[in-house]
Formats: structure tokens, sequence, C-alpha cells
């Protein structure tokens, strides 16, 4: 139940926007694939997620259904929220997405998070359709191009 709680504890941290604290939970190397259109490092991620929070100030994981076996954490994510607020744009040169106060959530989403010591090493996020970074943007009504 150790790594259950350290992926509760990361989710929690950034749905709080304690994203420094969030990020004391990854590993050096970590990545998170599946979810954006191209792997992310942890700082990328975080940035990513400061600017969806700034958007979506009620963002929740909706982790669930855990198990542990080792150093793999398994689990289903439903992501969502409101999109009440401006959002910093994601892409250079783009202007900030206005908010248009919709209510927005993925499909549920498997998730399989890799463990180096007590250290996250990969989040891997299943590919579902229309689902992901690019499915929930386009949800909240932002255009999507493969840089996200």
């Amino acid at each position: 139940m150790e790594k259950i709680k350290i992926v509760e504890n990361l989710f929690t941290c950034i749905e709080e926007g304690n994203f420094e604290k969030a990020k004391s939970f990854l590993a050096p190397e970590f990545k998170i694939v599946g979810a954006p259109p191209q792997p992310l490092n942890a700082d990328a991620w975080m940035q990513f997620q400061k600017k969806l929070s700034t958007g979506i100030p009620d963002f929740k994981f909706n982790f669930r259904d855990a198990s542990e076996s080792g150093n793999i954490v398994n689990g289903v994510c439903q992501v969502g929220g409101t999109f009440t607020h401006e959002m910093p744009a994601f892409v250079e040169r783009q202007p900030p997405v206005k908010p248009n106060n919709k209510k927005v959530q993925n499909p549920k989403e498997n998730i399989t998070v890799s463990f180096k010591g007590d250290k996250i090493l990969t989040l891997t996020v299943e590919k579902v359709p229309d689902a992901g970074i690019p499915g929930l943007l386009k949800r909240m009504g932002v255009k999507v191009s493969e840089q996200v």
C-alpha cells in the first residue's frame, strides 16, 4: 500500500496546486506517456498541470481501483473539472484560452505507475479514443495541435 499512497499524494498535490511538492514524488528521469502526444518529463508535465489548473481550478484525477505489485501501481483515472478561468496558452505564440464554464470529464483511463525506489519513474496512461490530454482539451473547446 505504500506506493499507492505515493501516487495518491502526487495527484492530491497537483489537485491542490502544490506543484513543487508533487514534483518531489517523481524520479529525476520521470516520464508521463500515453496521455500527451509525446512523452513529457517532470518539468514539462508540471508546467502543463499548472496551466490546466489555472483554467480548471477544480481539476481532479479521480484516481481509484488501485492495486500494487512490487514496483508497479495500477489504477483508473477519470480526469475532469469545470473550465471557469482563462487558461494560459499551451503553445508559444497562441493566445490564452477563454473559459466557457463547461464541465469536462475524460473517459476512464487505466494507468500504470512504475517506481524506482520510492520515486515515480513512469506514469503510463492507456490510449483511449478521445481521451488523454488532447481529448480533455477538445472537450474544453481548445484547438488542439500535436504540440500539446
